[in-house]
């Protein structure tokens, strides 16, 4: 009849960047060193499937910022509009007066500079009152209304699309000596 051999079981505290394993040590008794047999813990293939898309999105994080802000915003409005839904007027108010102050620096400012610039932000700020007006609008009738609801995709669609197009306009121009 064989003996029996006396094993214990040891965790080994993870290490960063390192997989959790175990440590079985062995004894095999009477004069003979124990024996370490360190076993790797191996995930779940959902857990490997979530470590790989996790991974993915962190290292792809700056480019997909347009959309982590259009639905970080979606879910702000979701909340507000079951919250507070007359928060939504404290959106649309600047919505209507920061268009207004533009175009009264644009037309009548006594500084040419400052008409001049003035000119050059005209994209920034319509596309920040659109985005204050449909905030004001979601929380108002809720995100999930579907003319709203069109219109987020849309914006950060487009906001992503144009995100793409100048990183990649930003990274191939040629040096210039």
């Amino acid at each position: 009849m064989g003996r029996r051999v006396r094993t214990t079981k040891v965790q080994i505290p993870r290490q960063r960047g390192r997989r959790q394993t175990s440590a079985h040590v062995i004894d095999l008794g009477r004069g003979t060193q124990p024996l370490v047999v360190v076993v790797p813990h191996r995930p779940s293939p959902a857990g490997r499937l979530a470590l790989a898309v996790g991974g993915a999105l962190w290292r792809h994080r700056v480019a997909w910022a347009p959309s982590w802000a259009g639905g970080g915003i979606f879910l702000t409005t979701g909340v507000l509009s079951a919250i507070a839904p007359a928060a939504g007027i404290g959106f649309a108010v600047p919505a209507v007066l920061v268009p207004a102050g533009w175009f009264a620096a644009k037309r009548w400012h006594p500084r040419s500079a400052v008409r001049r610039r003035a000119r050059d932000l005209r994209t920034q700020v319509l596309a920040s009152s659109a985005a204050l007006a449909w905030v004001g609008a979601a929380c108002l009738f809720g995100p999930v209304n579907w003319p709203l609801f069109t219109l987020w995709l849309l914006g950060t669609g487009a906001a992503q699309a144009a995100w793409w197009r100048t990183r990649c306009g930003l990274t191939t121009k040629p040096i210039q000596p």
